[in-house]
């Protein structure tokens, strides 16, 4: 894709945030979508982070903590998740507490030249932080999630990025076999909670910060080879995930039971 045409449709996908009522921002790089959310966030903001090999490879949250930024981050490569304890402590709980506060930022699977966001999860977390429980919500968009309408976005995220995470995570699904969707249905699949966003909600501000290099894992398969290298490359990098050894051992009952326990046996908020 020659660099006029990424031009182009940067040009075209900023002007679309206005309809959407989203607050839209141009970053040349990581180092300015860096600098940009930091101006962004107050500093006494508590910020809630949605799992995004983006928002890890912009290095953001690190920047946040050393300014004394609040992050509440349930999806930290540096901790190693060995036993179902570990989940509880470092993935469920924080998971739970990141549903409400003043700031939520993550990524997303795909972004229409038009403006439309297209999510896919699998516990939801993610995709519900976008537009509930934060006044703002903070979106990182690489070049390379651009795609030019929800048709495409559905095609690739199913067909292309879906397979391609799920099979590095070593998910035992059938799209991880024959790089396609098969809409499965048995218990390991992951693909549960698909999303829409067409415009900011009534009551939460969406920003979006789109940025002139490829951040995450997307990407078409028709690409050229070595730029899809790079972005697996960058991708497995910033990656993150819980070993399946652990998530064959969860009872999630049992941590919902936990989690009510450690809140004095309040209801949850």
């Amino acid at each position: 894709m020659k660099k006029e045409m990424k031009d182009e449709t940067i040009s075209k996908t900023l002007k679309a945030f206005k309809k959407r009522l989203y607050r839209g921002y141009f970053a040349e790089n990581r180092e300015d979508a860096r600098k940009q959310i930091l101006d962004l966030i107050p500093v006494e903001s508590t910020v809630c982070i949605g799992d995004s090999s983006t928002v890890r490879q912009i290095e953001i949250v690190s920047s946040l903590k050393r300014r004394g930024t609040p992050v509440v981050n349930p999806f930290d490569p540096g901790i190693k998740i060995e036993d179902a304890q570990g989940f509880f402590d470092f993935v469920f709980k924080p998971a739970f507490e990141a549903t409400t506060g003043d700031v939520f930022l993550t990524g997303s699977n795909a972004l229409t030249q038009d403006g439309v966001l297209l999510n896919i999860d699998g516990a939801g977390n993610r995709v519900a932080g976008m537009f509930w429980g934060h006044p703002i919500s903070i979106i990182v968009v690489g070049r390379n999630k651009i795609v030019k309408d929800l048709d495409e976005a559905f095609q690739r995220v199913k067909n292309v990025i879906a397979p391609e995470h799920f099979r590095r995570r070593g998910a035992p699904t059938p799209c991880t076999v024959s790089g396609r969707c098969h809409d499965c249905s048995g218990p390991k699949r992951i693909c549960a909670v698909t999303t829409i966003i067409e415009r900011s909600p009534i009551q939460t501000e969406i920003h979006i910060i789109l940025v002139n290099e490829d951040l995450g894992l997307g990407f078409s398969r028709d690409w050229p080879r070595k730029r899809i290298d790079h972005i697996v490359k960058e991708h497995e990098k910033f990656s993150w995930s819980v070993p399946h050894t652990v998530l064959a051992t969860l009872d999630t009952k049992k941590c919902w039971e936990q989690l009510r326990s450690s809140r004095g046996g309040l209801a949850m908020r």
